[in-house]
């Protein structure tokens, strides 16, 4: 492993506790849940991108905050007209500022947006906005939703039937998808539809007790937020399918002033009130879910990391982390297949799924300690497309993680001990290693009496500049700070630090979780 962790080459979507059955759904494909007996169920359109959503960008899991959006998503949305839509929210676990909304009803704002609101008022106007875009069909008007990817394309030939035999959906996903999804794009609505859904929206939020202006305040700050990073202009945003204008700002401002607000309601959270609920929040990429360092992945909450062969682009999605190499024919790739203390119940679980022994004439061993096993195997679905696989099974910490070479046949040979260090080279994760891995969270401080807000940042020791913290709390970077007056700032701490709350070691087939502590 490279000696400074910190400084990450890729960063990656997530690895969870089990992606098997979640890439499945991808397929659209469900088990009736009310007799248990197995069957399909087409879903909608809005349905599978809410699902592609969850298993490749990842929503956050903090109960509390959910409630507290979702809570403002329905007043807001219980004043519109749509009574046929049943509108959800839902906070992607995405570090850019960005919402977006489905025909159906399903309404999205990221952690990235979440950490530049000041005021309920801000946050009710980005949810009425989305909501207009459901209630006036732009949603379903608007072509070309598509999902943003990583530059890595597995070939079809491998990811398209053979992953897929491992595990079941997986391939049909990565077939549908060509690719891993790390972010959106979303063809951008009209002019027009913009400026409907900036009116209609902050017509809503005023019916629904709030100040119409709060969405204005917003834009301004994220447009400010963009202008201050010019070297991230490449990352998805709000503002690629929301185009940003000062003329736009203005209108919304002037639009304000024609809406008088409905009777505020009492659960309304003052400033301190809503800071609380985003204090905790990870900014930017959150190490937790698994990162790129170089060739190595590394994963602090599962405490584990393998090397990847160097120049190999590397992919971390659902179910899987792995890597691709030049010749788009052979990959390497590890995912958790079961619970245990004994790598062979990996085996029978491949054998299961290939419908061949691999436990007979497995070899039993082991990696860097932990125990192991090992088999190849030959697909073959005609003469024309044959490919090798040899899978490894490591037992560790109460999982059992299956890392699989594959190649067409041609390249097997050629590829073999490149593949097979890889899988030698998982390892456990070491206190001291994890300790030099940084988290950064939203936290919130107090100023002190005249004090500035560069002087603030150098008491509180955060790495946002002034500048930043200007931007992001819609202060002047000259404010002389009250005593007591608060301000949001970012705090970086060694993930060695975080609190172990997510961190059981359990393997649930029927569970999708993005465990994040």
């Amino acid at each position: 492993m490279p000696s400074d962790p910190k400084s990450r080459a890729r960063p990656a979507s997530s690895l969870l506790w089990m992606g098997l059955l979640a890439t499945a759904l991808l397929a659209a494909c469900a088990q009736n849940g009310n007799n248990g007996a197995r069957g399909t169920v087409e879903l909608s359109e809005s349905e599978k991108v809410t699902l592609e959503l969850e298993q490749t960008v990842g929503f956050v899991n903090d109960p509390d905050l959910l409630t507290y959006v979702e809570s403002i998503g329905g007043r807001i949305s219980a004043k519109g007209k749509r009574n046929d839509v049943d509108f959800r929210f839902y906070i992607l676990d995405m570090p850019i500022p960005n919402a977006l909304a489905l025909p159906e009803g399903q309404i999205f704002i990221s952690r990235g947006a979440l950490v530049l609101v000041n005021t309920e008022d801000e946050l009710a106007g980005i949810l009425a906005h989305e909501i207009a875009h459901v209630e006036e069909y732009h949603a379903d008007e608007r072509q070309g939703l598509i999902l943003v990817t990583s530059p890595i394309r597995l070939g079809t030939d491998i990811a398209g039937w053979a992953t897929g035999l491992i595990i079941p959906g997986l391939g049909e996903a990565i077939s549908e998808l060509g690719e891993t999804t790390t972010g959106l794009v979303l063809a951008p609505y009209s002019r027009e539809q913009e400026r409907e859904a900036d009116r209609i929206g902050q017509s809503l939020a005023a019916l629904a007790g709030y100040e119409p202006d709060g969405l204005a305040d917003l834009l301004d700050t994220m447009a400010n937020a963009e202008a201050l990073d010019p070297e991230n202009v490449h990352e998805q945003s709000f503002f690629d399918s929301h185009p940003a204008t000062a003329e736009r700002v203005v209108l919304t401002r002037e639009h304000s002033k024609s809406l008088s607000p409905a009777s505020r309601p009492a659960s309304v959270k003052s400033r301190e009130g809503m800071l609380a609920m985003l204090e905790g929040l990870v900014i930017g990429e959150d190490p937790g879910k698994g990162f790129f360092d170089e060739n190595w992945f590394v994963h602090p909450e599962l405490a584990f990391l393998i090397a990847f062969p160097p120049d190999w682009e590397g992919i971390n999605s659902s179910g899987f982390v792995g890597a691709k190499a030049p010749n788009e024919e052979t990959f390497v790739m590890l995912a958790l297949v079961a619970g245990g203390t004994d790598p062979m119940e990996g085996a029978r679980v491949a054998s299961q799924k290939l419908n061949v022994d691999l436990v007979t004439d497995a070899e039993l061993g082991s990696v860097n300690g932990l125990q192991a096993a090992k088999n190849q195997v030959q697909l073959s679905r005609d003469e024309s497309e044959i490919q090798k696989m040899e899978l490894t099974w490591i037992a560790y910490d109460g999982l059992i993680y299956q890392i699989m070479g594959v190649a067409t046949l041609e390249h097997f040979e050629a590829a073999e001990e490149l593949m097979r260090k890889s899988a030698h080279s998982f390892r456990p994760l070491g206190d001291e290693e994890r300790s030099q891995i940084l988290v950064t969270r939203l936290q919130v401080v107090e100023g002190e009496q005249g004090e500035t807000i560069a002087e603030l940042a150098e008491r509180v020791g955060t790495p946002w500049s002034a500048e930043a913290i200007s931007v992001v709390n819609r202060k002047p970077v000259t404010t002389i700070l009250e005593a007591g007056e608060l301000l949001k700032v970012g705090i970086q701490n060694s993930y060695a630090s975080e609190p172990p709350g997510a961190a059981e070691k359990s393997f649930d087939p029927g569970l999708v979780i993005h465990r994040r502590p």
